[in-house]
């Protein structure tokens, strides 16, 4: 758990998304963008498009694909929703559609040399931030809280449970 601070100056502990699902949330948005392009190919060869328009009016899209999810969905990609993950700001609100797109026009640094500019940059900086939510003054948190053993154990059972 981290702790954060609010524009209220009250303390709140927000858990960090680990490098795993940021990285496998990365994953699944690059599979579903690897799959939009698929079928943009069936369709310019269905269309018989030999000069690439199809290409460049579909590749729009895609190359928007984190911006416009991550502003419309609250802070998170399908990849992000799926791994229970999402971006909020250093106070632990909402960031605003400035975040996202200071984020987003820094993503190419972050995934120079296969992404290891985010990973070396997630893994050294105190609130797990990539260059782009060090800029933006954002970071990703988990969603869903981890239940520990812990207190599953110290969980007391109604008096009249029968086994």
């Amino acid at each position: 758990m981290t702790k954060f601070i609010t524009n209220q100056n009250i303390e709140i502990n927000l858990e960090l998304a680990s490098l795993g699902d940021r990285i496998l949330a990365t994953l699944l948005d690059l599979f579903i963008i690897g799959c939009y392009f698929f079928l943009v190919g069936l369709l310019s060869v269905q269309v018989g498009d030999d000069s690439g328009l199809v290409w460049i009016f579909f590749a729009i899209p895609a190359m928007l694909y984190s911006l416009l999810f991550e502003y419309f969905m609250q802070g998170q990609s399908p990849g992000k929703h799926v791994r229970d993950i999402k971006v909020v700001k250093l106070d632990g609100g909402a960031p605003g559609i400035g975040n996202y797109l200071l984020r987003w026009l820094i993503r190419p640094l972050d995934i120079l040399f296969y992404g290891a500019v985010a990973i070396l940059s997630i893994t050294l900086s105190r609130n797990g931030q990539r260059l782009g939510d060090l800029a933006a003054g954002t970071t990703v948190i988990k969603t869903k809280e981890r239940e520990s053993i812990h207190s599953i154990k110290t969980l007391k059972k109604d008096s009249d449970y029968q086994d």
